[in-house]
């Protein structure tokens, strides 16, 4: 099972918002814009957890008509998973579709109670030939008895139990006298807790590694705090082949069979359990005209060993030992890194077994995964995260500061950028369309692509207010110096935060950029030299062509061919950027840096000439 796609409605600053995902979700943007309460309603969905807190409804309205929405839609079911009650009879185009609705239902006097409903978007199911009348078998068509007949505890009368059973025989052997209606939102699908416990028991299991440790995990039992969640998910993942659990679990089948009737086998089912069924329905069987069916649930070996299962820090020299979650944050995070590196390697060995093969998905959500770690380890740790995203039964998202996670030439489908409105909500925006969907396309994406690889900060610009192509470095080292020299970062400073410089590494890699850039809708300019030459001015016209029509975005052409041509002096070599700044430097000392420069500089920060500022 894989959650395809999410749906979010009224949970805190959220409005609404839809997220499509794949196996890789990295959410960016300033602080306060919303990242870390996707990944918080993520985890509200997946948990089966209720919500009684006014403070994760949207601008605190908890009415029934401001109900918090969360819906997910779920594709690659397995055979056992579209065959568990919650999921038969339920899909739509091969999707799975679950909606939990969250509220609070106030009375006259004020007081209320928190309301939770589950929902299944799915057609509803008939059966052909089903009666009005459902009070006796022999209100059932003909053709039904023969499998009335065949159901081992049928009892005198239907009830709610033998008449789910005789839905199940059809399903199997008649399944041609099964249709459903259009589909629709279905509240409380199959009625009651059963449906609702059988829903949140499969989906994925979630495992949530937040920023900053909560005071209230310390409480929390040591299985479920995030570190004991990746520890037992480790250790079920390195046990996964293991023949002794292979045994054990023969042996659990060996005990359930106790309690199940079988038409192939009936001698399995205990004579204890039959004798006590029996004398059960001898009492009951005048009452309520049908019988009761003494059953257990499975039971998996995870949920017998790893409960017990937990980490602890050892202090060797003060030989005792210590909670993780009463560590330091620096020793938290390494620890939480290596073991997701762990984790994935557990993975890889355990892909053939066939018990994984059945597992539930696991989802993991991450944030700011760049905490505490130098930049050798943050590129460790976004080479883990990608590596277990690519893992079958894993998907992973991730909310950062850091430019390292992010891959802009392959995977920007994966990126989500969020920003606060000017009503003072969320905002999400995520591309879905190829951008370089033509083979003429191909050599700017694979110019991103170098780019992006050997110049990763390239990547900083999803994180700026304003983003600037350059050339070269040489661009950046003179435009940056000159802006420091003439005074204009003294008169306004919020431009060296706000407005980033990128080196596209050469003029015919700028368009490539620019359809990044437009495509997550972000704010660009372009300054390149004017250059001479049909094959520059074919290139100028690419990128002119490309502009998008709109305020903040604009082309400075450098006159009269180049930026060296501009400052009067001529570079060679790798020496490029140390020549430039040099230049720039020695032509203010002497008072002489040309118009069309400072003209430039402010073209490059400010989006005009601002003669008004020099």
């Amino acid at each position: 099972m894989r959650l395809r796609r999410f749906e979010i409605r009224n949970f805190k600053g959220i409005a609404s918002a839809t997220i499509d995902w794949d196996d890789l979700l990295i959410f960016i943007g300033e602080n306060n814009s919303g990242k870390s309460s996707i990944l918080n309603a993520l985890a509200t969905f997946l948990s089966g957890s209720a919500v009684k807190d006014r403070n994760l409804f949207h601008r605190h309205q908890t009415d029934h008509a401001s109900a918090i929405e969360l819906v997910g839609h779920f594709d690659n079911l397995t055979a056992q998973e579209l065959d568990e009650i919650a999921v038969r009879g339920r899909t739509v185009d091969d999707r799975w579709i679950l909606k939990k609705k969250f509220w609070f239902e106030a009375d006259e006097s004020g007081d209320g109670q928190w309301r939770e409903m589950l929902y299944s978007f799915s057609g509803i199911e008939q059966f052909q030939g089903w009666p009005a009348s459902e009070a006796s078998w022999g209100s059932f068509p003909a053709d039904y008895q023969p499998l009335i007949d065949s159901m081992p505890e049928k009892g005198n009368r239907p009830n709610v139990g033998s008449r789910e059973s005789l839905k199940d025989v059809i399903r199997r052997q008649r399944p041609e006298w099964v249709s459903y209606s259009s589909p629709r939102w279905i509240e409380n699908p199959g009625g009651g807790g059963n449906w609702k416990s059988n829903a949140n028991s499969i989906l994925p299991r979630c495992i949530f590694v937040r920023a900053v440790q909560e005071a209230s995990d310390e409480t929390k039992s040591k299985d479920a705090s995030t570190y004991g969640k990746l520890i037992n998910l480790i250790v079920e993942r390195s046990l996964a082949s293991r023949p002794e659990l292979g045994r054990l679990r023969e042996a659990l089948d060996d005990v359930l069979a106790l309690f199940r009737p079988s038409q192939e086998e009936p001698e399995r089912q205990a004579e204890e359990i039959r004798d006590l069924q029996g004398r059960i329905n001898a009492s009951l069987n005048d009452v309520i005209g049908g019988t009761a069916v003494i059953r257990t649930e499975a039971v998996e070996v995870q949920d017998l060993l790893l409960p017990s299962t937990s980490l602890v820090i050892h202090d060797v020299e003060a030989d005792i030992e210590t909670d993780v979650v009463h560590q330091g944050h620096g020793l938290q995070r390494s620890l939480v890194m290596t073991l997701l590196q762990m984790l994935s390697e557990a993975q890889v060995n355990a892909s053939h077994s066939p018990h994984l093969q059945s597992s539930r998905g696991t989802v993991l959500l991450i944030e700011e995964p760049e905490l505490y770690l130098h930049p050798q380890m943050e590129r460790l740790m976004r080479d883990v995260i990608y590596r277990l995203s690519s893992q079958e039964h894993t998907q992973v998202a991730v909310c950062t500061h850091s430019p390292v996670f992010l891959d802009v030439a392959e995977r920007y489908r994966s990126i989500v950028r969020t920003w606060r409105s000017s009503d003072g909500g969320t905002s999400v925006h995520q591309v879905r369309e190829e951008l370089f969907p033509q083979p003429g396309d191909r050599v700017d994406k694979k110019r991103l692509q170098t780019v992006a690889r050997f110049h990763p900060t390239v990547n900083e610009l999803f994180f700026a207010k304003s983003v600037v192509l350059l050339e070269e470095a040489s661009a950046i080292a003179a435009f940056e110096r000159g802006a420091e020299l003439i005074g204009l970062f003294d008169r306004v400073p919020r431009l060296r935060r706000e407005v980033t410089l990128i080196d596209c590494d050469g003029k015919y890699s700028v368009v490539a950029f620019q359809r990044v850039l437009n495509a997550f809708g972000i704010v660009y300019r372009v300054i390149h030299d004017a250059d001479s030459g049909a094959a520059a001015e074919q290139e100028n016209e690419r990128i002119a062509s490309l502009l998008p029509v709109g305020r903040g975005h604009l082309v400075y052409t450098v006159q009269p061919t180049d930026l060296e041509s501009m400052l009067g002096y001529i570079s060679s070599g790798g020496s490029k950027p140390y020549r430039a700044v040099c230049t720039v430097e020695r032509l203010h000392s002497e008072g002489a840096l040309p118009e069309p420069f400072i003209e430039a500089i402010h073209m490059v920060y400010l989006g005009n000439p601002g003669r008004e500022l020099r």
